[in-house]
């Protein structure tokens, strides 16, 4: 009787562990987290522009949509790649989007370090996808402007070009439920110089300040030698 439970208990956990994963594509590829990375030199994170190192994200749980991308478990290369299709669309997920700009005078290809396993205290694993859009990103129209995805669920690059002067728009999604977990990426390759920075009204003021000493300065200097 005890061997009997023994066998049922494992063949229990078994099945949790087989109903409880989540596959990293959507064609059954066996794909595995990779690395390592390409290295590139961030920006100084002003304006659009992407901060040096990886980004962690999270899902807030506020931005929902209808169906996600189909992960048809092929990493786009540059210059892009067709948009695989949808998938679930009756099926409500977490999104999140995050948008940086090409600010250069010619095309660059781009390279997003995803990496769903690490970020935070609940890593999303096989449960987030990311995808970029050039300039806007509908959720009602989610193969409007689709530059190209990560392919699989899993810790990988992926790469896609961004014309002059235009705005990339990251997406990630969950794949199996709406839940709240974390993730990272690094960009890499995107050109992007930070517009300079606005005068503040207090650093405007402390600019005329200093304009009226040197003026009061110049007037009393020139009393004195008359």
């Amino acid at each position: 009787m005890k061997r009997l439970c023994t066998l049922l208990g494992t063949l229990f956990f078994v099945a949790g562990l087989s109903f409880g994963q989540v596959a990293a594509n959507d064609v059954g590829l066996d794909v595995q987290n990779t690395g390592p990375f390409f290295n590139g030199i961030g920006s100084d994170g002003g304006g659009m522009c992407p901060p040096a190192g990886f980004v962690t994200g999270s899902f807030s749980g506020l931005n929902t949509q209808l169906g996600r991308i189909f992960r048809d478990g092929i990493p786009s290369a540059c210059p892009n790649k067709a948009y695989p299709g949808i998938f679930n669309p009756g099926t409500t997920y977490n999104y999140e989007t995050y948008t940086y700009t090409n600010t250069s005078g010619a095309a660059a290809c781009v390279t997003i370090n995803f990496d769903p396993n690490s970020g935070g205290g609940a890593p999303c694993g096989t449960n987030a996808h990311m995808s970029a859009y050039l300039n806007s990103y509908d959720p009602n129209n989610q193969g409007a402007n689709f530059l190209g995805d990560v392919g699989s669920s899993v810790t990988q690059p992926f790469s896609f070009e961004v014309a002059a002067g235009q705005n990339v728009v990251l997406v990630v999604t969950n794949t199996a439920s709406a839940a709240v977990c974390d993730f990272s990426f690094e960009v890499v390759g995107l050109p992007c110089q930070a517009g300079a920075q606005i005068p503040t009204l207090g650093q405007w003021g402390l600019i005329a300040f200093v304009a009226l000493l040197a003026g009061l300065a110049l007037f009393v200097q020139r009393r004195l030698r008359a």
